[in-house]
């Protein structure tokens, strides 16, 4: 018979899995104000690192009902299929206790931050939910919320840090996401075609669909990076930057590294959403840290 104490370390290891903590690197994204405004609070910062647990947990609780939605088409996918609920390793009913209380310790830190960035995360968590009950299964309108979810995290992090977001950040990150979002959806074709499968089930993109998104991915991205080259052309940065020509090197880097994971989805080989490949990728951090590199130091 088994022990109590081993039926609770079988049940944490799915439970774990479900939260999906590889994720929680996407909320770094929260700290993108604070880096393109040179806020050098430590104060801010710790805010910062508050505002984003509040995430993580808000994000969780929203993985756990996608999951449980997901649970049947999940089955039928070669990765998906391993998923907790997917398998049989957690309950349904175990499932449900999850979110509440996920949702609520992420509230009451949202709270602590500021009424507004509470909001925020309410909004995000709704979003979310409304994305995983309905909205994935809607053509193009899946990667537009896909951005927005993303482009939130920008939004509470200028509330975190107490930074104006300027128009030039708000520009950059609406391309950017959605270059992103729909990079995620032609990476998932890519591979299905790669592994012999059919059209994914419960999504309403075919297989014929990957090149288009591939193009429609490509073509947000080289807006991104225009975006990127008026802002360093722009008076705004000079109130910023005492050398902002420094900045083509961010722009250079950006344009490697959307070459590079354009390619590795187009192939198949993008295996994970974007923003969380990259923060366990070697190449990508690099890029990030010679990016930070220029922003913080050589560019001031």
């Amino acid at each position: 018979m088994r022990s109590v104490k081993a039926m609770n370390r079988s049940r944490a290891v799915p439970i774990l899995a479900v939260l999906r903590p590889h994720h929680w690197l996407k909320n770094l994204l929260i700290l993108l104000p604070g880096l393109a405004g040179h806020v050098g609070s430590p104060a801010a910062f710790a805010t910062a690192l508050v505002a984003i647990a509040a995430f993580s947990l808000c994000a969780s609780a929203g993985y756990v009902l996608n999951d449980i939605v997901d649970r049947a088409d999940d089955r039928g996918h070669p990765v998906k299929r391993s998923r907790p609920f997917a398998a049989g390793e957690l309950s349904i009913g175990h499932g449900m206790i999850l979110p509440p209380l996920l949702l609520g310790a992420a509230l009451g830190l949202g709270w602590y931050i500021s009424p507004a960035f509470a909001a925020v995360l309410g909004g995000y968590f709704f979003a979310s939910l409304a994305y995983s009950l309905a909205i994935k299964r809607l053509l193009a309108l899946d990667v537009t919320l896909l951005a927005c979810l993303y482009g939130l995290r920008v939004i509470a992090g200028g509330l975190a840090f107490a930074v104006p977001l300027s128009e030039w950040l708000v520009a950059f990150s609406v391309f950017l996401f959605l270059c992103l979002a729909l990079m995620k959806r032609g990476a998932d074709l890519a591979y299905r075609v790669r592994a012999g499968l059919g059209d994914p089930s419960g999504r309403p993109y075919r297989l014929e669909d990957g090149p288009i998104l591939g193009c429609l991915s490509a073509a947000f991205g080289a807006a991104a990076l225009v975006v990127l080259a008026l802002y360093i052309n722009s008076p705004a940065v000079v109130r910023l930057y005492a050398f902002p020509e420094a900045l083509w090197g961010t722009g250079l880097i950006l344009a490697y590294w959307l070459c590079r994971i354009l390619i590795l989805a187009h192939r198949g080989e993008l295996r994970d959403d974007p923003v969380a490949f990259a923060a366990t990728d070697a190449p990508s951090l690099v890029c990030g840290a010679l990016t930070v590199a220029i922003v913080l130091g050589w560019a001031l």
